[in-house]
């Protein structure tokens, strides 16, 4: 079982590395923080499917239209790219509680932003403020992350990354699931109410945002649930801050250990990104009639069983992980991944052992980045943990921008979503070789 809060806040007989008490404030906080992250990964990737179910009709045949899904998940990365460093000096310098506040007011702002944008019936205006979201994550990241040590400590670093990582995913999952399916049942009665419209599309993505953005004064109110977290007056702001990040990189590279980790993270999002759009190619294919929707809907489907599978994944590694983080899994999640991808790239879409593959690449997703995840940081000493969380996130949107151009490519050059999955298998396979190596690389000596 995991652990729960008890009834005092008296110290807790059992060690928790370099924080010798978990209290019962601590695990209140730690929960508060989980369910904050987890409805900002809803919210994003609800706003997401969303906009592109909008766009597949209102704006099919430009470039927007063709390419709404690649636009979007490039959108993503941008900020962590411009901002990383920036949003990591914001974290290692004021109170991680602070931060997650004001980033959630701002999601808040820019949800009635982009509401205003869908009632004016203007796209670009609608993917601006799907941008302002991505600046918005790019701030929250390091600070969510961050926090989770100044609450419980190493030794429950396992378990709590396990949760969180558990909990945003399954936040991205259920948004997009439900984003697709209540913006393709909205839109299916509109049309048999006044006839197959573009305009229909319109009133189908306003009233979801209106409602998911009304959600949003939830986390307001788990926020103040947070323990107050200390800042660091002595990080002090630098303007080559805005061009840091290649020397934020070099502290990561120049530490083997958090530089192999950072890679293979980097790695997982790489193939994370180029799988959740050959989701959407997928299922273009599937359902070929734009204004009749379905895309949103088979989209949201094919992620309902990834999220399916990495929750029962994420539970078990998070249970496993209750005393020390648990590096062996780590060769189980790469080698799971590879045949789960192999099954979606090699069997018929649609069918039964199909869809069963997207549900073991998603339980072997939480084996492979759980533990990864726990380890960077762990990996960093204090004072640098938000700047080295920064630039792994900066590796990450850099790898997301690799998927997105190689996507591209891929999908110009007419080859089918189940022949560009199946380039990932090698890869995989290697990766899965690789971290055998890494419990050892681990224990030795700086």
């Amino acid at each position: 079982m995991s652990p729960s809060p008890s009834a005092t806040d008296e110290p807790s007989p059992d060690s928790f590395g370099d924080k010798p008490v978990v209290t019962r404030r601590d695990w209140i906080s730690l929960w508060s923080v989980l369910l904050v992250q987890a409805q900002n990964a809803f919210n994003d990737n609800f706003v997401k499917i969303t906009l592109i179910g909008l766009a597949l009709i209102v704006a099919q045949g430009s470039s927007v239209g063709d390419d709404i899904e690649r636009i979007l998940s490039a959108l993503i990365p941008i900020p962590f790219i411009l901002l990383a460093p920036i949003a990591g000096y914001f974290s290692d310098r004021f109170s991680k509680r602070q931060v997650i506040f004001l980033s959630v007011v701002a999601q808040l702002a820019i949800f009635v932003f982009i509401g205003i944008s869908v009632t004016m019936r203007s796209i670009p205006l609608a993917v601006f403020g799907f941008f302002l979201l991505a600046v918005q994550s790019t701030f929250f990241s390091p600070a969510k992350q961050g926090i989770l040590k100044e609450l419980v400590g190493s030794d429950r670093l396992g378990f709590a990354n396990g949760f969180m990582q558990m909990l945003t995913m399954v936040g991205i999952l259920a948004g997009m699931w439900l984003g697709g399916l209540w913006f393709d049942h909205l839109l299916h009665g509109y049309n048999l109410e006044n006839g197959v419209s573009a305009d229909n599309a319109w009133r189908a993505a306003l009233l979801p945002i209106i409602v998911i953005g009304a959600g949003t004064l939830i986390p307001l109110i788990l926020v103040r649930f947070i323990e107050p977290t200390p800042s660091h007056p002595s990080a002090k702001f630098r303007k080559s801050m805005w061009v840091s990040h290649f020397v934020e990189l070099a502290y990561l590279f120049s530490h083997r250990k958090i530089r192999i980790v950072a890679l293979l993270i980097a790695f997982y999002w790489l193939v994370a990104n180029f799988l959740a759009l050959t989701v959407v190619g997928f299922a273009r294919g599937l359902n070929t009639n734009f204004e009749e929707g379905g895309i949103t809907s088979g989209s949201a489907n094919m992620m309902a069983f990834i999220g399916v599978g990495l929750m029962i994944g994420s539970l078990v590694v998070s249970f496993l992980s209750k005393t020390k983080v648990r590096i062996g899994l780590i060769p189980l999640g790469a080698f799971g991944m590879g045949i789960g991808i192999l099954g979606i790239g090699g069997l018929t879409p649609g069918s039964t052992l199909w869809s069963a593959s997207f549900a073991l690449t998603g339980l072997a997703s939480g084996f492979y980045l759980i533990p990864l995840a726990a380890t960077l940081q762990d990996l960093p000493e204090e004072q640098h943990r938000g700047r080295v969380l920064a630039a792994a996130n900066l590796l990450g949107s850099l790898s997301g921008i690799v998927a997105i151009g190689v996507s591209q490519v891929l999908t110009k050059s007419h080859m089918s979503p189940s022949a560009q999955t199946l380039l990932f298998i090698l890869p995989l396979a290697w990766a899965g070789f690789y971290v055998f190596r890494l419990p050892k690389i681990l224990s030795r000596q700086a």
